[in-house]
């Protein structure tokens, strides 16, 4: 996948994580027992919105091309996106429940805690996934470096 399409397929899954964030705020000012799950979620959304953010940088930088983790990343991203896609489904109220709302009828938060806990465990992975990626792109560049360097000294010590 070229550079391009990556950073807005990145762009795109941060993009959704603000909309769960937004949705979640909502929830926390008009939802009373479930404060502890949404913030424990939104914690987890925030993290992983951190590391895309990361990503996202990378892969506007100007060695984004010359990166193969970056490659690697797609299919993490993808799955990331469709996690966090059906998260905002569950937890969009949609226009009915925001008329409802507006009327002062309280919104009743979409999941058990269970629920939130399996969501946070696939997010988790999605950033456990993501970060190992891009350490193990990070390690791959040191080590291309330090081979160039230790050749570059070779050559020194020659001449």
């Amino acid at each position: 996948m070229d550079p391009l399409s990556f950073t807005a397929s990145v762009i795109a899954v941060i993009r959704i994580s603000k909309e769960i964030l937004t949705l979640c705020r909502r929830y926390v000012l008009d939802v009373n027992c479930a404060k502890k799950d949404i913030e424990c979620l939104s914690g987890e959304v925030m993290a992983l919105q951190d590391i895309l953010n990361r990503v996202k940088d990378l892969a506007e930088g100007p060695d984004a091309a010359m990166l193969p983790t970056l490659n690697a990343l797609n299919v993490a991203i993808d799955q990331c996106s469709s996690e966090l896609e059906g998260l905002k489904t569950r937890l969009d109220p949609g226009k009915v429940r925001l008329a409802m709302n507006q009327l002062r009828v309280r919104l009743k938060w979409p999941f058990k805690s269970e629920d939130v806990k399996k969501c946070i465990a696939a997010l988790e992975r999605s950033k456990m996934t993501i970060t190992l990626a891009l350490s193990a792109g990070q390690r791959l560049e040191t080590s291309h470096s330090q081979a160039n360097l230790d050749r570059v000294n070779l050559m020194l010590t020659v001449n």
